[in-house]
């Protein structure tokens, strides 16, 4: 078999998959519509077409080559919403309010509803270079005190890991008070895995009860390898998903070193490891609920004002996130974390050494800007 037909026979599966994304939407969003013919073209001015006279979807070849498939779901979602102006409000106008009004029927991301998609617009590796000024410098003051908390002195490590918390938890409530109106977003983490290990469960549990953000598990289609690995969707405002994805690297990292010291140390069997880091990220943690406790008492106590409510504030907060979220799975249903059973000294030593991390150096400043450096899966 030549190239070009294992090209052709690669690309006919893809094509399958997007009929399959493409009945999944309609039901997602209990719309009906008129099955398209859907092609992948070498497209040279465009992502994507919709063409109402022989109802065919044209997605372009480099948009499946080289974008992550989230990306390329969001395309297919605009061409759709053409099609729903066309097919459903019987008209052939361009990217007006119907087209809007269609975008908004299927969640398409309002970065995907212009009507020229720049390549930048499109970034596979989605970074979000454009923080606001406000961000770049919370970040910045979280950087100076994360070179601290790399301190060898325990003592000092503490107070300026506690001083990251207060000022970011502080940075999060001020933009809530202010009615900040900034759009949330999504931000995917591919595994590459048919299953998603139990303690990167654990992580991202913890990620979202204590960074202001959602988190979403859901399957991600890779065109080479044709198979869908799990993902996880990261769902809420640029700086807190850019903290909640270095918390995940971090603690990825960082339960993996700690058992290796633990086990290393004491010989212990590696039937032990999955209890141990376990109680590690719980160790962390209840580290976190004490941490945040004593922060909110300070962020009380620094506020003048009798109609301060700091709890009604994170629950209207967390309203507006899960309503966006919402929106864009409405068929959504939840999925426990349970510690399932453990062995419980073990559980116990990770415990505590959980209690002992400190989350450090998520940043790093360069002449550009704000970068920041995740580990990988």
């Amino acid at each position: 078999m030549n190239f070009e037909s294992l090209l052709s026979e690669m690309f006919s599966k893809v094509i399958f998959q997007l009929y399959k994304e493409y009945d999944y939407i309609c039901y997602l969003y209990k719309i009906k519509l008129t099955k398209p013919m859907i092609t992948i073209e070498d497209l040279t001015s465009e992502w994507g077409s919709w063409n109402p006279t022989f109802k065919t979807i044209r997605l372009s070849r480099k948009l499946i080559t080289e974008y992550p498939w989230n990306v390329v779901i969001q395309v297919l979602k605009h061409e759709m919403a053409h099609q729903i102006v066309t097919q459903l409000y019987q008209s052939d106008s361009g990217h007006d309010s119907l087209f809007q009004q269609a975008c908004e029927t299927i969640a398409v991301l309002p970065r995907f509803r212009k009507a020229k998609l720049n390549f930048d617009d499109l970034a596979a590796k989605e970074d979000f270079p454009n923080l606001s000024s406000e961000d770049q410098v919370m970040l910045r003051k979280v950087e100076k005190l994360l070179n601290l908390a790399q301190s060898v002195n325990e003592h000092e490590a503490y107070l300026a890991m506690q001083k990251v918390q207060e000022i970011y938890q502080k940075y999060n409530i001020e933009n809530i008070q202010k009615k900040n109106n900034e759009l949330y977003e999504s931000f995917f983490i591919n595994f590459n895995r048919k299953v998603v290990p139990s303690t990167y469960q654990f992580i991202f549990a913890l990620i979202q009860n204590h960074f202001f953000v959602n988190i979403i598990y859901g399957e991600m289609y890779d065109y080479l390898n044709q198979e869908s690995y799990k993902s996880v969707e990261i769902i809420g405002k640029k700086s807190n998903i850019k903290m909640a994805e270095y918390v995940f690297y971090f603690l990825k990292d960082k339960i993996e070193k700690l058992w290796l010291e633990y086990q290393k140390n004491g010989n212990i069997s590696a039937k032990y490891k999955l209890s141990f880091q376990k109680g590690v990220i719980e160790g962390f943690h209840s580290k976190l609920e004490k941490q945040n406790r004593k922060n909110e008492q300070n962020i009380k106590q620094n506020i003048e004002s009798e109609e301060f409510n700091l709890p009604m504030l994170l629950k209207e907060e967390m309203t507006y996130l899960n309503n966006y979220t919402k929106k864009l799975y409405p068929k959504l249903s939840t999925k426990s974390s349970g510690s399932g059973s453990v062995y419980s000294d073990f559980y116990s030593d990770g415990k505590t050494a959980g209690k002992k991390i400190i989350l450090n150096k998520p940043i790093a400043e360069e002449k550009s800007g704000v970068s920041y450096l995740p580990g990988k899966i």
